[in-house]
């Protein structure tokens, strides 16, 4: 077991704290039945998006992500597969012009950030004229949402989900979107509100390519972001401690809100 760490860093008034785990994921011992075969429903993947190249990190991912954004409400861009996003998730997405890019081979936080760049879609969205956004912005609910949004994406060399956590109210959501939707690529600066958290998540999955979280805000983040990351320290090390006693699927299904330190239907 390799420990969470962020970095922590500032700019322009943000706040950044960066994970990068290049070659040593957090979770280093796995549950041997990721590599057998499963039914079609009801399986690590279906239920977390954990499957036998991306596994039980994304777990903690989508833990880590929750816990960091919480009492906050959650919208999400997944990278590219915007439709599939809207199939898993059920709803419509919000289309706005930009979408943060982080290059998954690259290994250091200032090579891999890219910052805002066009939004990009695997084809176009099935909606009205007035939808001319090119990437498609999603309410996430419960981590289940989020899980959905990650199985959307999770396909490809490398996947990306930026998570904007607004205070509750339309007019921080309108901000948002029309801070996504301008003419000129907006900064972190000019999305992330005081109270706001604005996390990006992207897994890589073929060789050469890596995970990464950043994580941006106003107010600094780092006792919560350390206190999180300990907790995983934790959860990791008694998970790792269990896997002879999970026979079965569901066994691994039940241990998976006590890794991830969430229930997935639990807003």
């Amino acid at each position: 077991m390799h420990p969470i760490r962020f970095r922590a860093s500032t700019s322009d008034g943000v706040h950044l704290f960066h994970y990068l785990p290049g070659n040593d994921p957090a979770v280093t011992q796995h549950w041997p039945g990721l590599l057998q075969d499963w039914a079609a429903e009801g399986t690590p993947f279906t239920e977390w998006a954990v499957n036998n190249c991306n596994m039980e990190e994304v777990a903690v991912y989508v833990g880590l992500v929750w816990r960091l954004t919480a009492g906050l409400d959650r919208y999400a861009i997944p990278t590219y597969y915007c439709d599939d996003a809207q199939r898993f998730l059920e709803q419509k997405p919000m289309p706005v012009n930009w979408e943060y890019e982080v290059d998954a081979s690259a290994l250091t936080a200032t090579t891999r950030d890219k910052g805002f760049v066009p939004g990009r879609k695997a084809k176009p969205l099935r909606a009205e004229p007035d939808s001319a956004g090119r990437a498609g912005l999603f309410r996430l609910s419960t981590p289940r949402d989020l899980v959905s949004a990650l199985k959307a994406v999770i396909f490809d060399a490398s996947s990306e989900i930026t998570v904007f956590a607004v205070a509750p109210g339309p007019e921080r959501l309108q901000r948002l979107v029309s801070a996504l939707s301008g003419p000129t690529p907006p900064t972190l600066a000019d999305v992330v509100e005081e109270g706001g958290v604005f996390v990006d998540l992207t897994i890589g999955s073929d060789f050469d390519y890596y995970d990464s979280i950043t994580v941006a805000s106003r107010a600094d983040l780092r006792r919560r972001v350390d206190e999180l990351a300990a907790d995983y320290a934790r959860r990791i090390s008694a998970y790792e401690l269990r896997l002879d006693d999970l026979a079965s699927v569901p066994d691994f299904l039940q241990a998976m809100p006590e890794l991830a330190g969430v229930a997935l239907d639990v807003t």
